[in-house]
């Protein structure tokens, strides 16, 4: 049986995936890089920007340094 405390959201997994991009990405490359849904890579995105988390650049989305 599969411990779903130890699964990670899918806003865990985009934070993590950006923080270790060298370059800003894309919604559209983030979503073939990652496997994830375009329309939910999106959604997190929105979300992990209120949160503070990530930025929206010109040329696409980076996790902010903390």
């Amino acid at each position: 049986m599969i411990d779903l405390s130890e699964q990670k959201t899918v806003k865990e997994k985009l934070l993590e995936f950006l923080s270790n991009q060298d370059k800003p990405l894309m919604p559209k490359e983030i979503s073939r890089l990652t496997g994830l849904n375009y329309n939910t890579v999106r959604a997190r995105l929105h979300d992990l920007r209120k949160e503070g988390l990530v930025e929206r650049m010109l040329e696409g989305w980076i996790a902010k340094k903390t």
